[in-house]
């Protein structure tokens, strides 16, 4: 568990062992080879200590778990796998939750597992095959900072001069994943950048861009298989 001050820096580095991180609390900015990407709670970070990165760590710091291999590196495993590779599909959010689950357990065998399954599948497998036009790839990031219900696909497919229908088609060729999959999962992820302060629930829901905490509730058990209560608890026991 890595607690990190607001506004700290690092220079270009490498960690000394390949490592899967979970962002818990504030966020940061790592800028690496394949470009830079932002850090905030629910994201997943797989990383080889072969990639060369630097953080910048936000106004809030940050405070990430995160497990290391000390005895291999298991993307050299994962041929197809890159150095460095952030996620917050549902999948990735999952089973980061089950592998800190495992960690707070002290279950290495079941910690060592969720991670190579985390590094073993990429839902964007088939985004190397077949890249998005723009307009899809919008749409997939509009998603990603509002609710499905603030987005009108239908609207945007038609501009884009496609049927709504083939453009449903041509995102879960481009990511592997729904439409709707990737809505959840990322409502599932604003959630659980709120789940460490001390807002209620419902508060949560309605910030996070659900109808309310039972629809919350209904999301959180579908994408990673427990309630938001249980969610924030573990991260809390995890904050310590």
């Amino acid at each position: 568990m890595s607690r990190y001050a607001p506004g700290e820096r690092h220079r270009a580095h490498r960690d000394r062992y390949p490592r899967i991180s979970f962002v818990l609390r504030g966020g940061y900015r790592e800028e690496s080879r394949p470009g830079a990407i932002r850090m905030t709670p629910g994201d997943v970070l797989l990383k080889s200590h072969r990639a060369l990165h630097e953080d910048q760590f936000g106004s809030d710091g940050a405070i990430v778990a995160s497990i290391e291999f000390l005895t291999d590196d298991p993307f050299d495993a994962a041929p197809h796998a890159p150095e460095w590779h952030r996620r917050s599909d549902g999948f990735a959010l999952r089973h980061a939750a089950g592998l800190l689950e495992a960690a707070l357990a002290g279950d290495s065998a079941g910690v060592a597992t969720a991670g190579n399954d985390l590094i073993a599948t990429r839902p964007d497998d088939i985004a190397e095959r077949r890249p998005p036009p723009a307009w899809l790839r919008h749409l997939k990031e509009e998603l990603e900072t509002v609710s499905q219900a603030q987005v009108d696909v239908r609207a945007r497919a038609i501009a884009a001069g496609v049927h709504p229908v083939h453009a449903s088609r041509l995102f879960r060729q481009c990511y592997a994943m729904s439409i709707s999959d990737h809505a959840r999962a990322q409502g599932v992820r604003r959630a659980l950048a709120l789940m460490t302060r001390e807002a209620a629930l419902s508060d949560v829901a309605v910030a996070a861009g659900f109808y309310d905490q039972s629809h919350m509730n209904r999301v959180f058990r579908r994408v990673i298989g427990r309630t938001p209560g249980a969610q924030r608890a573990q991260w809390l026991r995890a904050i310590g």
